[in-house]
């Protein structure tokens, strides 16, 4: 009855607008804010040889979102593991790999987490910030470097070239307020684009209220025989409650995060040969209290990770060749992690200290050519990683496409990837998990199939893979009355599944676009006589379709209706101390809609999320939101 009403439902509101309406636009337009279209800017991957899912300005600002991870959600291939509302916290995994083998990148430059994973979503950026977001699934590691094991992701921030200046602010459920104000100025050679954003809410349950702050600045400096220079900061502020996040026996968990980030990066290209190198540093704070009533259990960590990357590349009749070699130092200190250290104070903190560090440096150096020869295209690489605590870690693939036409392509690709395991997999003990310093390396092989049709109207995308994951790393109880999950290399975990999506633009109508995208994913290990945390837990079916509409001059609309179907199991005991009680996952729908008034200076819209109030939990038992609403608005002041 639940999937009739939902369906009924979407039919019956798209309908109505043309019954109503007796003026049709042509277009839906969404004029805020002029969007930038450059083909020459670098993408996280090249096209031909794989599947790149890129996500617009247009479709960011068309979506009922409000946050980066409730964006990504309804992407083919991606689960996204909410445990709070409006980017609080969420985990990303790519078919069906772990929030830990994902690679994230802020403009092309790693933000990747070595503590945690969980904190790899902590973008210090508003929604309206990002122009894309670049999402490349399967292994991309001997480009990218260890960690895109799975997959990887970029977002991109607005890149204006004139003068700006745009204020925004947001309200709706649970006392949710989000004002934020951006601009830019410059010429052709010199531009600077910052932006200043706040979210605060009171919490949909109890302790699980947030107050979050991003500032960011980016500046970009173009000379003709020197190359471009490209330079940004950014910081964020993030206080939040904790209820169940990682344990629903300790549900007064709270926790409070300071980033700060900066990198510069160059780039020349002259005579065939194209040089990049960049520099970045990244420091997490972070305060983990599992009960906010104890002091003495919080978890105190300080996560300093300091990088570069140089490449080469030659471009002649033969392809093109890159040489590239990484770094990074990833730095721990804390009360929980790492090995034993004479004292150091916690900053921001009065009479805490550190007592534990660990320290490792992480190189890897890189060598593809890729080459295009009639409708043929080939790419061939191989990289290798070494650190003292775990040697080298050898790895490569090719990716191979070809053309059967301009807009039609069928690719395939073989690659493999590494993956170390962070901070938290290695030394984190406490009185719900046990970590483990003598875990190896996660190692993967996946082979991919796929197909890309794009015409003027409609596209369609399509892929089969299977991965082959060794020594892949989880939090498991092998015996269901032990109180701790252990960190463990499984023996192997192998991956086969199928993304799928299609769009399609109607044209003279007042419907505007329909997307269909459809997922399936199925692990050859399961959790049978044990419970695992994360690595066998996945999104078996995921099936999602988004419809956009004109509904008058200026006035539009978008309705998103997704079903999640999670394979796996977790602990629904509450009490500290007594044995799991394992209880599976339940599928569900959930349906929301945005709609659009847009002039050329403002744009104002409403947003209805889980119109159908389903009941529903990404992680756990922890349940997410009911229906809620939003109502902003966008102001184009220069």
């Amino acid at each position: 009855m639940r999937k009739k009403s939902i369906l009924s439902s979407l039919i019956f509101i798209v309908a109505l607008p043309s019954v109503l309406s007796q003026q049709k636009s042509d277009s839906a337009s969404i004029n805020l804010s002029d969007i930038e279209v450059n083909a020459s800017r670098n993408k996280l991957y090249s096209e031909m040889g794989r599947l790149l899912t890129v996500i617009d300005k247009a479709e960011i600002v068309q979506i009922a979102v409000q946050s980066l991870d409730q964006l990504l959600d309804f992407v083919s291939g991606i689960d996204i593991r909410q445990r709070g509302t409006n980017g609080t916290q969420a985990d990303i995994s790519v078919r069906g790999g772990t929030f830990d083998q994902v690679l994230v990148l802020l403009n092309g430059v790693n933000i990747t987490d070595p503590q945690t994973g969980h904190f790899n979503l902590d973008i210090p950026l508003n929604l309206s910030d990002i122009s894309r977001v670049e999402i490349l699934q399967g292994s991309s590691a001997r480009l990218l470097g260890p960690n895109a094991f799975s997959g990887a992701i970029n977002i991109v921030t607005e890149n204006y070239k004139k003068r700006a200046l745009n204020a925004e602010l947001v309200v709706g459920s649970f006392n949710y307020f989000a004002p934020t104000v951006s601009g830019s100025l410059g010429t052709n050679r010199f531009r600077t684009f910052a932006s200043v954003s706040h979210k605060s809410s009171s919490g949909y349950i109890t302790n699980t209220d947030f107050d979050l702050t991003n500032a960011f600045i980016q500046s970009a400096l173009n000379f003709r025989k020197a190359g471009k220079f490209d330079f940004q900061v950014a910081t964020q502020l993030k206080d939040f409650g904790a209820n169940g996040f990682y344990s629903l026996k300790f549900l007064n968990q709270r926790e409070n995060s300071k980033i700060f980030l900066s990198s510069l990066k160059w780039a020349l290209s002259y005579d065939g040969f194209s040089y990049n190198a960049q520099v970045y540093w990244r420091r997490h704070h972070d305060r983990f209290e599992l009960d906010h009533n104890n002091p003495a259990g919080f978890n105190y960590h300080l996560t300093d990770v300091t990088g570069g990357k140089v490449s080469a590349s030659k471009t002649g009749k033969f392809g093109k060749t890159t040489v590239g070699f990484d770094f990074r130092n990833e730095l721990v200190f804390s009360n929980a992690l790492g090995l034993a250290m004479d004292s150091l104070a916690v900053p921001f903190e009065k009479n805490v200290f550190f007592t534990k560090k660990y320290n490792r440096l992480v190189t890897t150096g890189l060598i593809d050519h890729s080459v295009r020869i009639g409708n043929w295209y080939l790419s061939l690489g191989v990289a290798s990683t070494f650190s003292a605590d775990f040697n080298f870690s050898n790895y490569g693939g090719m990716d191979i496409g070809y053309s059967i036409a301009d807009n039609v392509k069928i690719y395939t690709s073989v690659n493999s990837a590494t993956r170390l395991p962070t901070f938290t997999d290695l030394f984190l003990v406490n009185s719900n998990q046990k970590g483990n310093p003598d875990l190896k390396p996660e190692q993967s092989k996946t082979l991919e199939i796929g197909t890309n049709i794009n015409s003027s109207t409609w596209k369609l995308n399509g892929a089969i893979f299977y991965r082959i994951g060794q020594n892949v790393i989880d939090w498991i109880k092998l015996d269901l009355t032990s109180i701790k999950y252990e960190a463990s290399n499984l023996a192997s975990v192998n991956a086969s599944g199928a993304d799928f999506s299609v769009e399609y633009n109607f044209q003279q109508s007042f419907l505007k676009r329909l997307c269909l995208a459809y997922s399936y994913l199925q692990l050859d290990k399961s959790a049978i006589g044990f419970d695992s945390k994360y690595a066998l837990d996945y999104l078996k079916n995921k099936l999602t379709m988004r419809l956009d509409h004109s509904i008058g001059n200026h006035f539009s609309a978008s309705w998103k209706v997704g079903y999640f179907d999670r394979s796996g199991n977790y602990d629904a005991n509450t009490v500290l101390g007594s044995p799991t009680i394992l209880k599976n996952y339940i599928s569900y729908f959930i349906f929301d809609g945005r709609l659009i008034w847009s002039q050329k200076k403002y744009l104002v819209f409403a947003d209805l999320n889980n119109i159908y109030n389903s009941s529903y939990a990404d992680i756990g038992g922890l349940t997410l939101p009911g229906r809620s609403a939003n109502i902003g608005l966008r102001l184009k002041l220069n």
